[in-house]
């Protein structure tokens, strides 16, 4: 053969020589592979779904203002003895004691409820006032709704209506609080303070100092003096003042402290469950994210710790084993690239999820200061 058709031919062979040697890379991987790989495409596990809420249930309308759903409520319950006299059909302190049942019903079961009684001591004449003024008694600290139905059912009309120290005894049962409103004392009375205490300071320093409570008064029947002074003690505490004087007040009042409740148990219900389902979500998330990372960084560590003793096993030149070597790490380098974007999508995907139920949360809260 003549030299320049030799060398023709040996040119001719290059691509076929270089794709032989590609081929023989690939087999060596995959035989390696097959011997001492581990399975990196099983790290691809499926990944956990994100969770959304349920849309919630709206909040029914109330006619009077709704306050910060409670965390701490502390009745101060008036049996002096003016509650004896007649509304209605029945009496001022029936008339209470319903009252409280409304205000009990459907109450959140995670609101601490207390119970102070006033005026239930001594009598309502001269002889009984510095026992009965003397007689403020913190009845419960913490108990159950059906305890306060229980032991305000026990009192019966008696003495004289020390309110201000009720209010006093009332604050021991609280707390410093950073939110106006959480910790709530509910005042139960028909009248005026009778034990020359002033209960409108008392109010204001709960509701202005460290404890931040609000004070709510029901007033029975008030004379018009006394009911001024009972809608002073509200607002220097923040709160409400309602006066029931009749069978229907009391009808209608009974309702809107059942609505205030459900309203206030949906709205934490609403706000736990995002809570959660959010927490939830982020958990998955990351733990699933970490779970992928630290599969694939430590099969893909194995494989390339364990490459240079099997090529000395199996006979491989340096030239093979750099070349397996590096096609090994461009096959780790695309489990890599796989794994950021499936981390890409999943933290879109949970961001998503969160902002949804921050949404429904946000709607619901917006929703419950609507039917204020």
């Amino acid at each position: 053969m003549k030299p320049f058709l030799l060398t023709a031919a040996l040119l001719a062979a290059l691509p076929a020589l270089a794709q032989t040697e590609v081929e023989t890379t690939e087999a060596l991987l995959d035989r390696y592979l097959a011997e001492k790989g581990g399975d990196i495409s099983a790290c691809f596990a499926e990944m956990p779904q994100m969770r959304g809420m349920d849309d919630p249930e709206g909040f029914r309308a109330a006619e009077a203002p709704a306050e910060v759903p409670p965390r701490r409520l502390v009745l101060a319950f008036d049996a002096s003895g003016s509650m004896a006299a007649r509304l209605g059909g029945g009496t001022r302190m029936e008339a209470a004691r319903q009252a409280v049942d409304g205000m009990l019903d459907g109450m959140p079961e995670d609101v601490d409820l207390g119970l102070v009684a006033f005026g239930h001591q001594g009598t309502n004449d001269d002889a009984g006032r510095a026992a009965s003024c003397a007689g403020v008694e913190t009845l419960i600290e913490t108990g159950s709704a059906g305890d306060l139905r229980a032991r305000v059912g026990e009192l019966e009309p008696a003495g004289w209506t020390p309110l201000a120290d009720a209010l006093r005894q009332a604050g021991t049962q609280l707390a410093a609080s950073e939110t106006p409103g959480e910790q709530v004392v509910y005042v139960v009375s028909d009248g005026e303070e009778t034990c020359g205490g002033d209960p409108v300071a008392e109010a204001r320093a709960l509701h202005e100092g460290e404890i931040r409570a609000v004070i709510h008064i029901l007033g029975f029947d008030l004379p018009a003096g006394e009911r001024a002074q009972l809608q002073a003690v509200a607002e220097a505490g923040g709160g409400v003042f309602t006066e029931i004087r009749s069978e229907s007040d009391l009808a209608r009042r009974i309702d809107e402290l059942r609505r205030r409740n459900a309203n206030a148990g949906q709205l934490l219900r609403v706000q736990n469950q995002a809570a959660g389902t959010s927490l939830r979500n982020a958990n998955q998330a990351a733990g699933a994210l970490l779970k992928l990372d630290n599969c694939i960084a430590g099969r893909a560590l194995r494989e390339q710790n364990w490459l240079r003793a099997w090529g000395r096993e199996a006979g491989l030149s340096e030239d093979q084993l750099q070349a397996v070597r590096d096609a090994l790490t461009k096959g780790h380098d695309a489990y890599r690239t796989e794994a950021a974007a499936i981390r890409e999508s999943l933290e879109a995907e949970r961001d998503a999820a969160n902002d949804t139920i921050r949404q429904q949360r946000e709607g619901a809260e917006a929703a419950f200061e609507a039917v204020r």
